[in-house]
């Protein structure tokens, strides 16, 4: 076991504060960073501002802080739903303490809670909820997906056969831009290259068809490629960096006045963690009584969190620590996606141990001071840590980072020549120790070309609604302006990406032109589930949706009847729609112990060429090699946007740098391969890889023959 000691963090307070700031009572000062994002807000030769204060230091504040103090509209995006939630309740408490006086409406607005909305209030259409949240709502908050559908001219009612009837184009995406002055959006480094691409084409909309607005990033590190685009495309940014302005300090006595961000910290390092899935819960369950149990029996008060990346290993380890820690009348509960709405908020509040996936990772604030947490790369093993010592409280805070052996080995084993990254027993600062995890994390692919080959897509779509009759005598050198923009930031001919879109769009590919579009990717392998896992879960929580290969992996389930399960959801009160286009519906029972092995299964004639195409392709007659015949059948009738590969799952993982999470699976045309020696990618994940690897000779390149 390597163990590190972790200094606090000081942040530095602003040397004044900005007129017409009013602070509450108590406070002292504003951090440094908050009144600079306050100031480069006000800049109007600035577009674009990155805030890349560190967990903990109150980057919410800078982003609300004109809200609280003067008139100014916010529309604020987060990547999880649990994340937005938490942020409501930290706006709402900015309020009770700024006491602002325009009293400035607060509202959260997702997918369900739109579907709600629309229902209870007996709306037209989603358009429409839009509309109506949008006029009674100073501060929004929402996710970027609903902010990158609006500006792709979605929620509109269009009719085909009559294209000159229908809504306007800026019907919707206009309300929303006149609507706000500040857009923000935050955690934003989670996303990928086809987010990036997505927010940048709706950003150059904007430019082009509203009145000058201000787009503020909260994120630790910001994306490279997104300022690459904003310089090409003629948008200025300001970089607010507390590290690189000596604003953090890392001890009491050369912070004198300062305001402590995060506490001291042990962490420790396993050194015997192999790289497999199950490495992880092994060592929770080995260590679940020695190590866990006994900090809270010798911490007494102590808060806790377990996060990992496998929802079944959740499930599966709940069920040995839940009556483990009630011998000592400590509550464990789960917080995943699974987790139904009531039962997440009462984990937050109630728990003595929290165990969770990404759903808690990602910026929630709760009070722990002590962490067990896997890592899929550099960010996210930043982001998790990020979660522990935020608050005071405790004698103490130590962290458990259940990395594989080799990575252990990387951070504190030195290379010939030089010194180790890390010294067992030794103190580090924050900043070191994150360029430290860095330094040693293996490359994970960014996927750079995205943007070019399938990002300037998207554009084409809005150019092609620039150029329409109404919105070419509304915005008159919108359509010029746009496409100049884009061509300089993606680096690409417009005319080049019309021709792409055209030869999808004669072949019948309608399919793979809509997942381009997509924000995340589209949801073409999502099953519907009715969850009977927690009896104490409220009806309304129990239908969900989640994709096929998770299911299949870690789930044990029953299928269910298609109208069955729909007169269950119209019974519990919940929108039908969510789930009417759904694979299929089934029943969820439990997890499974070991997981699934399995594969996906193609047997057709047309096999060879299908694997040596190496380009997106419509796939039907798919099937899987485990699960009930029924679900093959339904997976076997969809046209599925996918990639093929002649190359194994695991070479691609190498030879790429594919990052752990992204889904890809091993394909073969034999039911009984251990090793499925080809790979398949479907939606968004199709695309991405398609990428990297389209220029790729097959592997049986066959000579053409004349």
């Amino acid at each position: 076991m390597q163990s590190i000691e972790l200094k606090p963090v000081y942040s530095r307070p602003a040397d004044s504060v900005p007129n017409g700031i009013t602070l509450p009572d108590g406070w002292a000062s504003l951090a440094w960073h908050q009144v600079e994002t306050f100031i480069a807000l006000e800049d109007p030769e600035i577009d674009v501002v990155f805030n890349t204060a560190i967990t903990g230091d109150g980057k919410s504040l800078a982003a609300y802080l004109k809200s609280m103090t003067e008139q100014y509209f916010t529309l604020a995006m987060y990547p999880t739903n649990e994340l937005a939630r938490d942020q409501e309740r930290q706006v709402r408490e900015y309020k009770q303490q700024f006491q602002p006086d325009f009293n400035p409406q607060v509202y959260r607005l997702t997918g369900a809670t739109l579907e709600d909305f629309v229902l209870t209030n007996r709306l037209s259409s989603k358009q429409q909820g839009i509309i109506n949240l949008t006029d009674n709502s100073e501060i929004l908050l929402t996710n970027p997906d609903i902010f990158h559908y609006i500006h792709d001219f979605r929620y509109l009612r269009r009719n085909p056969q009559r294209p000159n009837k229908g809504d306007n184009p800026d019907k919707l995406f206009r309300k929303i831009d006149d609507a706000y002055d500040l857009f923000v959006f935050d955690e934003f480094h989670i996303f990928s290259s086809p987010q990036v691409a997505s927010i940048l084409n709706a950003m150059l909309l904007m430019k082009h068809t509203a009145t000058k607005r201000k787009f503020l990033f909260l994120s630790a590190t910001p994306s490279e490629l997104l300022k690459g685009f904003l310089r090409r495309s003629g948008l200025n940014f300001k970089e607010i960096d507390p590290t690189a302005e000596d604003a953090y300090r890392f001890s009491a006595c050369e912070a004198v006045g300062w305001r402590q961000i995060s506490q001291p910290i042990t962490l420790q390092f396993p050194d015997d963690l192999g790289p497999n899935a199950q490495a992880s819960y092994s060592w929770i369950i080995e260590n679940a009584q020695s190590t866990v149990l006994r900090f809270f029996v010798d911490n007494p008060g102590s808060k806790g969190a377990i996060i990992l990346n496998s929802i079944a290993s959740v499930y599966r380890l709940l069920a040995v620590l839940q009556p483990l820690f009630e011998q000592q009348n400590l509550k464990v509960l789960p917080n995943t996606s699974l987790t139904g709405q009531q039962a997440r908020s009462r984990s937050i509040s109630e728990a003595d141990l929290l165990i969770g996936t990404s759903t808690i990772d990602v910026g929630v604030d709760f009070k722990i001071n002590f962490l067990v947490f896997e890592a899929a790369d550099d960010g996210n093993f930043i982001q998790r840590f990020g979660r522990l010592g935020r608050h005071t409280g405790f004698s103490t805070y130590q962290a458990y980072a259940l990395i594989p052996n080799f990575l252990v080995a990387r951070l504190f084993t030195a290379k010939e020549g030089e010194c180790a990254l890390l010294t067992s027993g030794e103190f580090y600062d924050r900043v070191s120790f994150i360029q430290a995890i860095r330094d040693a994390w293996t490359f994970v692919n960014q996927f750079e070309q995205y943007p070019q080959r399938w990002g300037a897509v998207q554009s084409v779509c809005s150019h092609q609604e620039l150029r329409k009759s109404h919105m070419a005598k509304t915005y008159p050198d919108a359509q010029h302006g746009f496409r100049q923009d884009v061509e300089n930031a993606f680096e690409v001919n417009l005319g080049a990406k019309y021709a792409q879109v055209k030869g999808y769009l004669d072949q019948g590919l309608h399919k793979v032109i809509d997942e381009a579009r997509s924000f995340r990717g589209s949801s073409q392998l999502n099953c519907a589930i009715y969850d009977v896992t927690n009896l104490e879960d409220p009806e309304c929580d129990r239908f969900k949706i989640y994709h096929l290969p998770g299911i299949v992996s870690n789930f044990v389930f029953d299928l269910m009847d298609k109208e069955a399960f729909l007169q269950r959801v119209k019974s519990a009160n919940l929108p039908v729609k969510r789930f009417e286009d759904a694979l299929c519906y089934l029943s969820l029972n439990d997890y499974r112990e070991v997981r699934e092995n399995w594969h996906f299964y193609y047997k057709r004639d047309d096999f060879a060429e299908v694997k040596r195409a190496c380009t997106v392709q419509i796939l039907k007659g798919l099937e899987i090699t485990a699960g009930p015949n029924e679900m093959s059948r339904s997976l076997s009738r969809r046209g599925l946007v996918c990639f093929v590969s002649d190359r194994d799952r695991n070479y691609l993982r190498t030879k790429l740098g594919l990052p752990m999470q992204f889904q890809a699976y091993g394909l073969s045309d034999s039911l009984d391969d251990k090793r499925p020696p080809y790979t398949i990618a479907f939606g968004q994940s199709a695309l991405m890889l398609e990428t990297l690897i389209r220029r790729w000779k097959p592997k049986e390149n066959k000579p053409w023959i004349f």
